[in-house]
């Protein structure tokens, strides 16, 4: 028997059976790991740890997840009957790590490492005749991701909780992505309004079947560029009077609009977010289940490329839809610091123009083929007439006024994504039916307008471009985003308002304390964390060598803390160590050592949350501190 051994259990029943068409004669069996396997344990230290999980030599102590304990079983039955063994866990660098996982668990040193990116024959069998070994070094990246988490979690949380007396926390990602939003709540409440006028000159074309218009332009004869607002009214008001313009120059010339890049999984959340008002982690789990059906792609990547071979199939279909692609494969380029290991999420099958097994599934591939499609398909063009038009203002000064208007002459890739209900008359409609003019024709203004305006402070972020500003900044990986701003609102660190993410008063007071202090709040740093952790994927760096710098660099920050004085906990007792806070693991909040001496007395350390939410966990003491091996109440 042949053994492969699989990452999410949804593929099952995508490849039990493909197996036996690939392999027919062979017994094959496939079982699912779920995931990861192990991680760093949640408590328990000792001595020869730093914080919980990680030793004084870095080497990371791992633990089975209670929630692998029967797929792990599973795994070793299957494997002890299993002539080869396959980790085909996914392409990506937690996958690698769980692949080393499974191997480290099983014991074997005999395995065929392989990798697909989409679940169909075709790929499966390249798979199968293209095994490899484990990349080392994407393990060990994966594992420095993990341990200075770890150390940013564990340590400057524990810190943080003393200083504050509440029961907050940081991390090496989801304290940066609380500090962009921060940032932007300061600028919104520091933003001067500045209330300014313009004006809107109205003309009807010579048949008065159809009306444009044109803005003034104050610079450079009313304001500067320095600052670009008129805000005297009686000026505006004047000048809202012109009766009479003269052509300066008419320009026609022709603009192309390409199609944006296939999907990423970043622009995959963000597009879902605006189109269909989804979570981010909605959308991954969705785009999860069409992976597992075979009918996409990887959906954790951040190359916006479709592969070469691709294009005759693309080729294909438009011919069959009547749009026209591109000759050559139109290229991307990908954000800086993008891995580009796997391609674009793109279908599998690009005739199949619907997939899914629910409304969900089929909302979603349909925005991923459209915009893998549209890719790749000509550009739209755009005839764009510009008109210059001039007039003598107060004072003799000049007035300039510019009217813009364009029609779409070409629909391009734009015909497949407005879809079939496209109504082609109103869509070659111009925007603002600028005529074509002559230099010093003189024009009568039918109607002047006097528009009141005031500047717009930053918009709030919305989950769908808070993802676009980290991955701007190297903030996160594609398989981070989604549960980034899962963490940081489910802590009660940043709230949701109509759709616009805003600090709560939490996650304000966190960032106060960390800045200033922490380097890894710092918006580049987490983007020269990611190039280190690339370096080691790559070989050019060492897990040991980065874990140390950057451990050295926290425990000066740390020590910096340290000398400032702490806050009680609102709910906790006087007996909770100054320098130590444990937390429930049921509800989060700090434990209280609770002790009497003498008769009847009792020594244990209980959840505070006891009256706020009626948690009763509680553990004996041991040296001091919990004994968590021996909870009650869980």
């Amino acid at each position: 028997m042949k053994l492969l051994i699989i990452e999410a259990p949804g593929k099952l029943k995508k490849l039990q059976p493909m197996m036996k068409k690939l392999r027919p004669g062979e017994d094959w069996q496939v079982v699912a790991s779920g995931g990861h396997i192990r991680d760093l344990p949640a408590r328990g230290q000792d001595d020869s740890m730093i914080t919980t999980g990680v030793r004084k030599n870095y080497r990371p102590v791992y633990e089975i997840l209670d929630k692998s304990a029967k797929a792990v079983r599973t795994i070793k039955a299957a494997a002890k009957q299993a002539s080869e063994i396959y980790l085909a866990t996914d392409p990506d660098r937690e996958g690698e790590s769980i692949s080393w996982h499974i191997q480290q668990v099983l014991g074997v040193k005999t395995y065929k490492r392989i990798t697909f990116n989409e679940i169909t024959l075709k790929r499966v069998e390249e798979a199968l005749a293209n095994p490899r070994q484990i990349d080392l070094n994407r393990v060990a990246s994966q594992e420095c991701r993990r341990v200075l988490d770890r150390l940013v979690g564990y340590l400057v949380t524990q810190e943080l909780r003393r200083l504050m007396g509440k029961p907050t926390s940081a991390g090496r990602v989801q304290s940066p992505a609380v500090f962009l939003v921060v940032l932007r709540e300061r600028e919104i409440r520091n933003f001067q309004v500045v209330n300014h006028f313009g004006v809107r000159l109205n003309f009807m074309a010579m048949n008065q079947d159809s009306a444009w218009n044109a803005e003034w332009q104050p610079v450079p004869d009313f304001a500067s560029k320095d600052f670009p607002y008129v805000q005297d009214a009686n000026l505006a008001q004047l000048v809202a009077s012109t009766r009479n313009v003269v052509v300066e120059s008419c320009e026609d010339r022709k603009a192309e609009r390409h199609p944006p890049a296939p999907f990423i999984s970043s622009t995959l959340q963000q597009a879902a977010s605006n189109a269909l008002k989804w979570d981010p982690d909605k959308t991954m789990q969705v785009a999860q289940r069409l992976y597992e059906q075979g009918v996409i792609t990887y959906h954790r990547t951040d190359n916006p490329n479709v592969p070469d071979e691709a294009m005759e199939d693309i080729l294909t279909v438009a011919n069959v839809l009547g749009v026209t692609a591109v000759d050559t494969r139109r290229t991307f380029k990908a954000a800086e610091g993008a891995q580009e290991g796997h391609p674009a999420i793109t279908p599998t099958h690009w005739s199949d123009r619907s997939a899914g097994e629910n409304d969900d599934e089929l909302a979603l591939y349909k925005l991923i083929w459209v915009r893998a499609l549209a890719s790749q398909l000509e550009a739209a063009v755009f005839e764009v007439r510009t008109l210059k038009l001039l007039a003598v203002g107060p004072g003799g000064k000049t007035l300039r006024f510019t009217a813009t208007g364009e029609t779409l002459c070409h629909p391009g890739w734009r015909k497949l994504q407005k879809g079939d209900d496209t109504d082609e008359d109103k869509d070659t409609e111009a925007n603002n039916p600028v005529p074509a003019l002559s230099p010093k024709q003189i024009l009568t203004v039918h109607t002047g307008e006097l528009l009141q305006k005031k500047t717009q402070p930053p918009s709030r972020y919305t989950k769908a471009s808070l993802i676009k500003e980290m991955e701007r900044r190297g903030i996160g990986r594609p398989s981070t985003f989604a549960s980034i701003l899962k963490n940081i609102t489910s802590k009660g660190l940043i709230e949701e308002k109509s759709r616009k993410l805003v600090p709560a008063s939490l996650g304000e007071e966190t960032i106060a304390k960390l800045e200033g202090f922490f380097s890894f709040v710092e918006l580049d740093f987490t983007r020269e964390v990611e190039r280190d952790l690339d370096k080691i994927a790559q070989g050019q760096d060492t897990y040991g060598a980065v874990v140390a710098r950057l451990h050295s660099r926290l425990e000066e920050e740390l020590s910096q803390q340290r000398g400032m004085p702490s806050v009680p906990m609102a709910s906790a007792t006087r007996s909770v160590p100054a320098g130590e806070i444990y937390s429930c693991p049921k509800c989060n909040q700090p434990l209280a050592r609770r002790h009497k001496k003498g008769d009847g007395g009792y020594d244990f350390w209980g959840c505070t949350g006891f009256k706020a939410n009626g948690c009763k966990v509680s553990f004996p003491t041991l040296n001091g501190k919990p004994n968590f091996d021996k909870p009650r109440g869980v």
